[in-house]
């Protein structure tokens, strides 16, 4: 999550980023969510490319909302294997 924290200090502009990680039993939910200038697009650029195509090796879902002006939410959840 290193990449979507570098994309916020990088392009965002933002003051905050708030960070949540849970645990359930069978996945792992990832929120970042910061108060930039939005705009981001997974479709262009390395960064957001290279974080969603590792987090689909993981067999996991990445949904990134950020519509100009409103800051950036990215949700991931990745499965946990069983012990």
């Amino acid at each position: 999550m290193s990449e979507a924290l570098t994309n916020t200090t990088k392009h965002a502009h933002a003051s905050h980023a708030h960070i949540t990680l849970e645990q359930h039993p069978t996945h792992l939910h990832l929120s970042i969510h910061d108060d930039g200038i939005g705009g981001a697009d997974p479709t262009h650029g390395s960064g957001l490319t290279g974080l969603r195509d590792r987090i689909h090796a993981l067999d996991g879902t990445i949904n990134v909302d950020s519509p100009p002006g409103h800051g950036t939410t990215i949700l991931v959840e990745l499965p946990l294997q069983p012990d």
